[in-house]
């Protein structure tokens, strides 16, 4: 081959070009190797020439002269990329600190200080006191395939025991090509997943921040080297589980924001649907503050957000449910608050109350709707008892059936002296009249249990249309006994009482069901923040979980019918208060961590405490952002996953807001880097641009 060939086939080359400028990046000499692990002799010189080694950089070792790359042996033909772990110590060091003792003892009082650069060894003796080396860890193996493509291998194939490999630091393009490498089928692969999930093609990659090894950066990130860009694929948050990782303070939410961010604006591009609903336990993506330029998720994407508290707040959208319309749901809410707490009130009416049901049944079941249908109308007159405000003109459809009335009159006129009885005019009557009018039935029906009782008949007392039956089944009983507070047996209680203290739940004002609500908005794409960082605390663990549920049924039953379920991306804060270690995996939210990427629901989950994540979670996480943990035990945790256990030390002594370790789906090991800080204007500018394109 012709030197001017192999100029051409070297310069050409993908293997040579991980490289970058091999003469400046030059570092050493592989010394020795296993198929984990390599040692590199180095030395202060090529050190300082390449601006330093940090802990953790990546360093990549090539056994063919970079110059002549068309001359190398096939078995020489790749790169193995390698991460700088340890300095190690060479067989001669015992006579190298020796000798830098000595030199030191001989000197005199005025050269405490540095002066020349061989510090007053002769040039033979610096060069030789300088070389150190260098453990690291094998990430994998560059090389080309049949189809000429770059791919990278997660191991090494071979190794030398004689070993001819040269060692060199990437910097610059060489460094982006590697941090950011994919493998050709993981591409057609999330090429295909995109597809299906409704984009026209794979998404532009997502600028996450840039290459950094260490805290001390002045030199690695200096005004002398360009950043190096960190790309993410948001194919892989889609229906996957993301972790965020770290102390408070240390850029979580930032990295959410990020996140966000980056998934809208690909589904804005591609004019395609990715509803994404923020659980904000601390407020910060639903409200502007200092860190994000006074600005916010809703103030970047102010026709894209919706927002909704638990508390009537311009611009927010009530959290709370309806109790009047949505009677179902608000008995399931209060039922779960009372479960969750101590309170002085008790019996067996209160019991039967707290374990029954207002779902509505089948209305082809007539017998059972009917039933169900009283229940309904009591349950809202127990609400009223309790003093829940009920939508203005509230009207409560009440039982007049002729059946019923004509044993009321018939009771009533068998009275001594007769009594006077009051039905409704009407089967839709206001609350007082419908408390009235459904107290006067409980008193009629236990009058005549009564008189039923001494005469040693059956103790039916109102007749249902069924022969035999009661018209007051047990639980209407046990309802008409909250809303008297009286027992049948005369004995008061607390009765309504009982659920008066969770009318700050309840919202007169709202029109629907706010789970449907939300639903409805993810499915054409809109970010919806729940901010549950004001109203009542219990409101984070019941209401978020009731609208979680919803959203995994309705998700799990689209796919059952073969159909395909929208995408979705759910965010949530402090997630070992949900999904802890303990959680039973039957639950809402360990089955929507654990079963939900199936079913088109992304996970995001944020914490500073992953040791009190249910393993099983963790175990099928398939990003990672990790900053500052400053504990050994959740360290400990991070370590038995991917290569983070290269990165325990740094982990906990680096502090710096945004500094992460990053492993996503597509990349095959961990890059340190600092993620970019959550820019509105930037983003503005993104919008704008999308829009004017899509216009054209």
């Amino acid at each position: 081959m012709t030197d001017i060939t192999n100029q051409i086939v070297t310069g050409e080359s993908p293997l040579v070009k991980l490289l970058g400028d091999y003469d400046a990046s030059f570092v050493g000499f592989v010394y020795g190797m296993r198929f984990d692990e390599v040692l590199v002799l180095t030395n202060d010189a090529f050190k300082h020439k390449v601006n330093g080694i940090p802990h953790n950089s990546f360093l990549v070792a090539a056994g063919f002269n970079p110059a002549r790359f068309g001359d190398a042996e096939v078995i020489d033909q790749e790169v193995i990329l390698l991460r700088v772990l340890e300095p190690v110590s060479l067989p001669q060091d015992n006579d190298f600190v020796r000798t830098r003792i000595e030199h030191h003892q001989r000197r005199t009082g005025g050269e405490k200080y540095p002066g020349e650069v061989n510090d007053g060894l002769d040039p033979i003796t610096a060069v030789e006191l300088q070389a150190g080396g260098l453990r690291c860890s094998v990430l994998g193996t560059f090389y080309i395939d049949d189809n000429a493509n770059l791919r990278l291998g997660s191991d090494i194939e071979n190794f030398m025991t004689l070993s001819r490999l040269r060692a060199f630091k990437p910097r610059c393009d060489a460094l982006a090509t590697i941090v950011n490498h994919v493998n050709p089928e993981v591409r057609d692969k999330a090429k295909e997943e995109a597809i299906k999930a409704g984009f026209k093609t794979a998404p532009s990659a997502i600028h996450i921040g840039s290459v950094r090894y260490t805290s001390t950066d002045r030199m690695h990130r200096g005004a002398g080297e360009a950043p190096v860009p960190v790309m993410i694929q948001p194919t892989d948050f889609l229906a996957r589980r993301t972790a965020v990782l770290g102390m408070t303070r240390t850029g979580k939410s930032n990295t959410v924001k990020t996140t966000v961010s980056a998934v809208a604006l690909a589904a804005m591009t591609d004019g395609i649907s990715v509803g994404q609903l923020i659980f904000d336990i601390n407020g910060e993506y639903a409200n502007a503050n200092h860190q994000d330029d006074s600005s916010s998720i809703a103030d970047v994407f102010p026709t894209q957000t919706v927002r909704y508290r638990a508390l009537e707040t311009p611009g927010f959208e009530d959290l709370r449910t309806n109790f009047y319309k949505d009677c179902d749901q608000a008995l399931h809410l209060i039922q779960s608050l009372f479960k969750g707490e101590k309170s002085p009130f008790s019996g067996q009416d209160l019991d039967a109350f707290l374990s029954s049901t207002l779902e509505e049944p089948d209305p082809n079941e007539r017998s059972e709707h009917t039933r169900w249908k009283r229940h309904h109308s009591v349950f809202q007159c127990i609400l009223h008892r309790a003093g829940f405000p009920a939508p203005q003109g509230w009207v409560v459809e009440v039982p007049i059936a002729a059946a019923l009335t004509k044993q009321i009159n018939a009771w009533a006129q068998a009275q001594t002296p007769a009594v006077p009885v009051s039905i409704p005019a009407s089967t839709n009557v206001a609350l007082p009249e419908a408390c009235a009018w459904f107290e006067q039935i409980r008193q009629i029906n236990i009058s005549i249990k009564d008189d039923q009782a001494q005469q040693r008949s059956p103790t039916i007392g109102l007749v249902s249309s069924t022969p035999g039956n009661s018209w007051v089944d047990p639980t209407l009983e046990a309802y008409l006994n909250m809303l008297a507070r009286e027992t049948s047996r005369k004995q008061s209680f607390g009765g309504w009482r009982a659920v008066q203290k969770y009318k700050t739940y309840h919202s007169s004002r709202r029109a629907a069901d706010v789970a449907a609500e939300v639903i409805g908005h993810l499915d054409t794409g809109k970010i919806v923040i729940l901010d549950l960082s004001a109203g009542p605390v219990e409101i984070r663990t019941v209401l978020s979980e009731r609208i979680a549920r919803q959203i995994f049924e309705r998700q799990m039953a689209t796919m059952h019918r073969g159909e395909t379920p929208k995408n979705m991306v759910l965010y949530v804060e402090e997630a070992h208060n949900i999904i802890g270690k303990r959680a039973d995996l039957t639950e809402t939210w360990p089955r929507i961590a654990k079963e939900g990427a199936k079913a088109r629901i992304a996970f995001v989950y944020a914490t500073q405490e992953p040791s009190s994540v249910h393993p099983n979670i963790l175990a099928n996480t398939e990003n990672w952002f990790v900053t500052h943990l400053n504990n050994d035990d959740e360290l400990k945790t991070l370590g038995k996953f991917y290569d983070f256990s290269d990165f325990i030390r740094s982990l906990k002594a680096a502090q710096d807001v945004g500094f992460a370790r990053i492993k996503t789906l597509s990349a095959p090991f961990v890059i340190p880097a600092q993620i970019k800080r959550f820019s509105p204007e930037e983003i503005k500018q993104r919008i704008a641009s999308i829009k004017s394109s899509g216009s054209k």
